[in-house]
């Protein structure tokens, strides 16, 4: 049985809401054949957690096979892709890794994705390297915690800008306001960071 016919099964088995049989299917034609439109669906079942064990580290790692093989997928995924070797690299300090996770935020970003901005901003204030942080952090759209925290900290402690407490208080309470409900951990580190004026 070649590809597109084990494709084509796994199809009519997701279609006939047989998602375990459909997985089977997607699984052995991705593997076999270093098809991308399996490899998408198949990280589409472990970001979804239909049937499979919800892991977005397997989700992360096929979205980003499946991208690499031209599959039509939705661009906001490569975010999870990079997200996926980020954590490789935070891990192990691969570069390889490393470069796998910048690659897939570029992407992202190159397709229209903002949020990429803010995840590379991240990721590189984190190694150190503040000036590209800032680069994409005054890209970012202001509707995340992460970007206004990190733009935050740039401010609060004057790195490749000024340091500007104002601006650094208002910025971490902008990131308080829009993920403390949540639980969003960078507004956790925000309010943190408050506290520490309050002193």
């Amino acid at each position: 049985m070649n590809n597109s016919e084990m494709c084509e099964i796994a199809k009519k088995y997701e279609g006939r809401g047989n998602i375990g049989k459909a997985y089977q299917f997607y699984l052995e034609a991705a593997l076999a054949e270093d098809d991308g439109e399996a490899m998408y669906a198949l990280a589409n079942m472990y970001f979804d957690g239909e049937y499979v064990h919800e892991s977005y580290d397997k989700a992360g790692k096929y979205f980003g096979m499946a991208y690499d093989r031209d599959a039509n997928i939705q661009l906001w995924k490569l975010i999870i892709a990079g997200g996926y070797w980020e954590k490789r690299y935070n891990a192990d300090g691969d570069e390889e890794s490393l470069s796998f996770a910048i690659r897939y935020y570029q992407a992202a970003i190159n397709q229209g994705v903002a949020y990429g901005h803010e995840c590379l901003g991240q990721l590189y204030y984190n190694r150190g390297e503040y000036d590209k942080a800032y680069e994409h952090l005054k890209h970012m759209d202001g509707k995340n915690p992460c970007g206004l925290y990190y733009m935050a900290r740039l401010y609060d402690e004057g790195k490749v800008v000024d340091q500007n407490k104002e601006k650094a208080i208002e910025l971490y309470r902008k990131a308080v306001e829009l993920g403390e409900e949540c639980g969003d951990e960078h507004a956790m580190m925000a309010k943190e960071r408050l506290g520490k004026f309050a002193e």
